[in-house]
């Protein structure tokens, strides 16, 4: 490969993610998260596979052989259909990030080489100065975004109190009526916009307002690190609000601040002082912690089937109850050598030609860290995975799979607990509840 073409190279890892979506001609994302968007692919289509992340400077495709990747050579090798193993492959993704034709290979002059150099010194500087700036700021919008998140949980009200009557309404609707124990990390906002896109000027959009439960993400210190919202409506099905932006649903669930690697704590939980050995003040500064003897974990994705399998087991005294928050954060990122054709779904290639869609795979990739997904405490050595029987079975099982082997070890036991296909465990609480 010429030294042209190192250059060449160079410059096109260089751009971030913002920079080559844009210059590819991505469109058609809706805000979701922390510098994240999500929404169809450009290549594979769907309605929410794909996403970016500007503060991570990542990108996912739950339609991409390997799921995803960290850099805008990787986006533009997906997108285009490059076969970046190979060179010609390589230099095609670097040329569609760079906007510009592959540079020929032709032998360079002394003088060209030295100014090459030169340049290749000053893209190396820029591209360090521009990554240690967006770490910097990613850092200082992540401390921003967990600190509204904390706010916004220690604002809100306890289930006991007036406030929160619309939540205990929620739960018992959902939960077909059934007795609950003391749930004191969920709480209640009385009107809480729904942010949905920006207007003409910019400014962020709330298209509805209304009650919503609201829960803390935990990190494994136990310090609340980011908040689980549900909007309600207990005339609409499974009490939740019919939220549109055009003829598409929106998700009546999001989350604030920080949610890989923490959990949502329900039952079997109790605040602590803070790390800093500040006085217990029960507020959101405080942590929260499993209680001593509680060697067994239940845990599923959302709030309301955890709380479903607690109640058909008469939530023992040995076992905590939490939450994920959702799948990727329960099961963890697959190794991409895992993946696997899907026996049914498809996918239009580049050519338009069908092909099986991927699915990521029951092996989890190597040399994950904490924050790459939820992480149980050290007190547990039983775990009771809680899967959702109403989602896209081969990928949901591929990823409950996943869970169990990223966190069975020698000293703890893990099962995945199943509903029937096409319900969940609140689903048939309330169907047992309808049929007494």
């Amino acid at each position: 490969m010429s030294s042209a073409a190192d250059l060449f190279i160079e410059e096109a890892r260089a751009v971030s993610i913002a920079e080559a979506a844009e210059r590819l001609g991505v469109a058609g994302l809706k805000p979701s998260g922390t510098g994240e968007s999500v929404g169809p692919c450009p290549t594979c289509g769907g309605t929410d596979r794909f996403s970016i992340n500007t503060t991570k400077n990542a990108w996912n495709c739950r339609g991409s052989v390997n799921g995803g990747g960290r850099d805008a050579i990787s986006l533009a090798a997906h997108l285009g259909g490059h076969a970046v193993k190979g060179r010609d492959g390589f230099l095609a993704a670097c040329a569609d990030v760079l906007g510009r034709q592959v540079p020929d290979g032709e032998p360079e002059t002394e003088g060209a080489r030295a100014a090459r150099e030169a340049r290749l010194a000053q893209v190396r500087a820029v591209s360090a100065a521009k990554a240690a700036r967006q770490q910097s700021e990613a850092g200082a919008y992540r401390d921003r975004e967990r600190a509204k998140a904390r706010g916004k949980w220690g604002a809100s009200a306890e289930l006991a109190a007036a406030a929160g009557t619309m939540v205990r309404r929620y739960l018992a609707l959902r939960l077909g009526g059934h007795a609950l124990p003391a749930l004191p990390f969920l709480r209640a906002l009385g009107a809480e916009p729904y942010w949905q896109g920006d207007d003409e000027a910019g400014r962020s959009v709330a298209i509805h307002e209304g009650p919503a439960m609201v829960a803390p993400f935990v990190d494994p210190q136990g310090a609340v690190m980011g908040c689980h919202l549900t909007w309600i409506d207990l005339a609409a099905p499974k009490a939740r609000p019919l939220l549109r932006q055009g003829a598409e649903p929106l998700a009546t669930k999001k989350m604030r601040g920080s949610k890989m690697g923490g959990l949502i704590p329900l039952v079997g939980w109790s605040f602590a002082p803070p790390l800093s050995g500040k006085p217990l003040a029960g507020a959101s500064g405080d942590r929260i912690v499993p209680e001593p003897g509680r060697t067994r974990l239940v845990i599923g994705e959302g709030i309301e089937n955890t709380l479903a399998v607690g109640i058909a087991e008469g939530f023992r005294r040995d076992t905590l109850y939490a939450a994920a928050g959702d799948l990727g954060n329960l099961a963890g990122p697959a190794d991409p050598k895992c993946n696997f054709a899907h026996p049914s779904l498809t996918r239009p290639d580049v050519n338009g030609k069908l092909r099986a869609l991927r699915v990521q795979g029951p092996v989890p990739k190597p040399g994950q860290g904490p924050g790459d997904a939820v992480q149980v405490p050290g007190q547990v050595d039983e775990l009771l995975l809680i899967a959702d029987g109403d989602s896209e079975p081969f990928a949901t099982g591929a990823a409950m799979l996943r869970a169990k082997a990223r966190l069975e070890t020698a000293h703890r036991v893990v099962a995945i607990a199943w509903p029937p296909a096409g319900a969940d465990f609140a689903d048939l609480l309330t169907r047992r509840s309808e049929a007494a």
